[in-house]
């Protein structure tokens, strides 16, 4: 029994302990069990998911083939005929270079800073990434950032710079992308000609000549680690904006290119030493020549208008730099000059009293130059009268001298007076180390000057400042030439029969309706001065107006102005009328320049030309000028006069300057210095046009709208402006004077056409004119005549009224002669 019992306790404790061992479990290890299901399961669903939005953003990554061909826009760049920069145009400052062209200097300043083991990791450099997660979690803030070149192409060339995780993502990708289509050395290629640096550049070639003035290869270790510390922060690391700054990150660049081996300490110490020089001119678009830079700019949009400023197209421009820079400081002197004759004109404005910056005051009144904005803080008047300034960058000023070039002295009170506020304009003279009072010109000018033998133009100034005035007088101001035309009279006179020995009445008369062929007009010559019968050589030496009339009506008014749009003068600028003889027409200066070339060029004409070659970035020459011509062949262009009219003519012209009204051409000290001085009716316009040693330049200076310059003529305003320029543009070149051509004889001791001694000319029965030759051979009078009548001309001038509208013109433009 007790057997059985002991089995049957046996049996129940066994029972117990099944039971036991098939309690439920607890609430926590279901809660375990089941944490850790969902989370494989939600791990598992988020790997397909992510590996499904993988597959989805590799397939809708962009193409990155077409980086083998990266052809950036490269903005337009126009060259002095030397070869220097004038201005750069374009959305983009850029310069692409091939990697090998990129100094070792360069490469490795930019890489110690930007990815020091870029050749050693993959697209994603995973130590870099967890270096600077864990220490941006120590500080706190983004401290260090983990993307690799690669990545930074991917972003510059495809993406945004938002900063989500899903754009991160995709940049990651595209790295992989594009290291499975390129080798490290094109990726930082193209890395180190697309990124923006500041100031417009984009690539590190853009930014050398940008901030240091000269191409990428000639940087400094010191320069190099400055422009490396741009990428980042392109304002922030400024070296001009924000000098401390970028000095620190440049120094580190510095530390750190010499902790990797590419720099040794003594060339780290060397270059934390180095004082670097900054391009001043950084932001300039313009550098020079502007009136020049603007005009060919325009030639190359009419020829290239969807890609001008894209393309990469370098011009290279007539244009050379020391006579060019000569006329512009010869224009501007001599319109500071003129302007001075007429005395101080007060201060521009007077502002109120403000407590804005004065940078920020004179906003309105940017500087010009040499001629700079201030702003008048305090005037003494007691004891040594002084006037206390502020310039725009904040520099106290005191001046206690007035300008030469004001024409007086200052004044004190009055409307013209100098008080405080007062907006005035300073120079600095740095031969006396002190500033004076200046003022900006009224008045405007224009200096142009060609090659004769080629057309091509070597300098021109088109105002007084291009960015006050972007209108080009050189180019565009159509003005009455006064005297300056009257060589053109004389040479069609010369076709006529008509010599320099030829006798004209200097004396006054009154030309009748039938002679004008409007109403009765009286010229008369500058001054009232008359000689009786004189010359043609001494009319045109003296600038004689009466003579200039003579001729004309002799020879026919029809006639001299069909003879005058040869030259390149517009007829319907310059209508049939008596007083065309006096320069009552229109004209610009490069016409004026392009037609005294003819004199200085045996009669041939040239086209004025500015552009002389164009290529592409890549060296394809698109356009040149430059055409090869076989030796002594002489340029292509086209005979307007015969040799001996330009051969005459330039004697005469020679002789304005030895003893005429151009003898302050003088200065010169050339033999063959030749020209004419043009003053328009009531002095609106004067004029210098000449040449030397093959160059012909004409210098204007006059109002936009048109009033009188005063007691002033073109020998006093604009001749100073043509010899200043002149003695700088001549030097080195030879004189040229004209060998004596065939046709020509010798009669009382002058040229003369040698046909006229036996008669072959026009005969004419004019009281005011005296020949040594009798004229009027067998078809002669029947010739010239034919030539006359088929050119619309009449040596009576009655012809020319065919019209009542003609009749009305004729009669306004009697009321405009030269008094030179």
């Amino acid at each position: 029994m007790e057997t059985q019992d002991t089995a049957q306790d046996s049996s129940q404790d066994s029972g117990k302990n099944s039971a036991t061992a098939r309690k439920p479990p607890s609430k926590l290890a279901r809660k375990l069990k089941f944490g850790l299901g969902l989370t494989l399961g939600l791990g598992l669903s988020a790997a397909l998911a992510g590996g499904w939005w993988l597959r989805q953003a590799w397939q809708d990554l962009p193409a990155v083939e077409h980086l083998a061909q990266y052809k950036p826009a490269l903005p337009l760049r126009i060259f002095s005929s030397e070869g220097e920069l004038l201005a750069e145009y374009g959305e983009e400052r850029r310069e692409f270079l091939p990697l090998k062209e990129i100094p070792l200097r360069m490469r490795q300043a930019l890489l110690a800073i930007e990815d020091a083991r870029f050749y050693e990791h993959g697209a994603v450099d995973f130590y870099g990434l967890t270096r600077a997660t864990l220490a941006n979690v120590v500080t706190g803030h983004h401290a260090q950032g983990a993307s690799t070149i690669t990545m930074q192409v991917a972003r510059d060339f495809f993406l945004s710079r938002d900063k989500t995780v899903q754009r991160k993502l995709t940049e990651m990708l595209l790295a992989y992308k594009l290291e499975q289509h390129y080798g490290k050395d094109k990726l930082l290629e193209l890395y180190m000609n697309q990124i923006y640096l500041g100031e417009r550049s984009y690539g590190f070639s853009a930014a050398s000549n940008i901030y240091f003035d000269k191409p990428l290869a000639d940087v400094s270790i010191a320069e190099a680690a400055m422009l490396a510390g741009l990428p980042k922060a392109p304002s922030a690391y400024n070296p001009v904006a924000n000098p401390q700054r970028a000095t620190v990150r440049q120094h580190y660049i510095l530390q750190r290119m010499r902790e990797l081996g590419y720099i040794t300490p003594a060339e780290y110490t060397a270059a934390v030493a180095e004082k670097l020089a900054l391009n001043k001119d950084r932001n300039s678009s313009v550098h020079a020549a502007a009136y020049a830079v603007e005009e060919a700019r325009q030639l190359i949009l009419q020829s290239y208008p969807e890609g001008a400023y894209s393309m990469g197209l370098d011009v290279t421009t007539t244009i050379r730099m020391a006579p060019q820079r000569a006329a512009d400081k010869s224009l501007r002197d001599g319109l500071l000059n003129a302007q001075a004759r007429r005395g101080y004109r007060g201060p521009e404005a007077r502002l109120a009293a403000s407590e804005d910056s004065v940078a920020r005051q004179l906003a309105a009144y940017p500087d010009s130059g040499e001629l700079r904005a201030a702003l008048v803080r305090k005037v003494e008047t007691s004891g040594t009268r002084q006037v206390k300034a502020q310039l725009r960058n904040g520099d106290e000023i005191v001046l206690t001298a007035p300008d030469a070039r004001l024409g007086g002295k200052l004044q004190w009170d009055g409307k013209r007076a100098i008080v405080e506020g007062s907006v005035i304009r300073v120079m600095h003279d740095a031969a006396k180390n002190r500033w004076l009072v200046s003022q900006l010109p009224e008045m405007e000018g224009a200096l142009i000057s060609v090659e004769a033998h080629s057309g091509e133009i070597v300098a021109m100034a088109g105002g007084f400042d291009f960015y006050r005035n972007h209108y080009n007088h050189a180019m565009q101001a159509y003005r009455q030439p006064g005297s300056s035309f009257k060589p053109f009279v004389y040479s069609a006179a010369l076709e006529k029969g008509y010599f320099p020995g030829t006798a004209v009445d200097d004396t006054q008369r009154l030309l009748l309706p039938q002679e004008t062929g409007a109403q009765p007009w009286r010229p008369r010559n500058y001054g009232n001065n008359y000689e009786g019968f004189i010359s043609v050589r001494r009319g045109l030496v003296r600038s004689k107006n009466l003579v200039a009339v003579s001729l004309m009506q002799a020879a026919g008014p029809g006639y001299v102005q069909h003879y005058a749009t040869r030259f390149g003068f517009e007829g319907a600028r310059n209508p049939v009328s008596l007083p065309l003889a006096l320069g009552a027409g229109a004209v610009t200066p490069l016409q004026l320049a392009q037609s005294y070339a003819v004199f200085a060029n045996g009669g041939m004409q040239m086209p004025p030309k500015l552009i002389k070659e164009v290529r592409s970035r890549s060296g394809e020459v698109l356009f040149s000028d430059a055409a090869p011509r076989a030796k002594g062949e002489p340029a292509p262009g086209t005979q307007v006069i015969s040799t001996r009219n330009a051969y005459v003519m330039d004697s005469m012209l020679r002789d304005v300057v030895k003893s005429g009204t151009g003898r302050g051409a003088l200065a010169l000290g050339r033999g063959d210095a030749a020209g004419k001085t043009g003053t328009s009716n009531n002095a609106y316009d004067a004029w210098f046009a000449g040449y030397s040693s093959g160059l012909v330049s004409v210098v204007w200076l006059g109002y936009d709208q048109p009033k009188s310059l005063g007691n002033a003529t073109g020998g006093t305003l604009a001749l100073p402006v043509w010899r200043d320029y002149m003695q700088v543009a001549v030097q080195g070149r030879r004189e040229q004077v004209l060998a004596e051509p065939a046709g020509l004889a010798l009669l009382d001791g002058d040229y003369v056409y040698a046909e006229y001694l036996a008669g072959d000319c026009l005969k004419d029965n004019f009281a005011f004119i005296h020949s040594s030759v009798s004229c009027g051979s067998l078809g002669a009078d029947t010739r010239m005549a034919h030539d006359d009548a088929g050119n619309g001309g009449s040596s009576t001038g009655t012809n020319e009224a065919r019209t009542l509208s003609e009749a009305r013109e004729r009669e306004q433009i009697l009321k405009s002669f030269s008094e030179e």
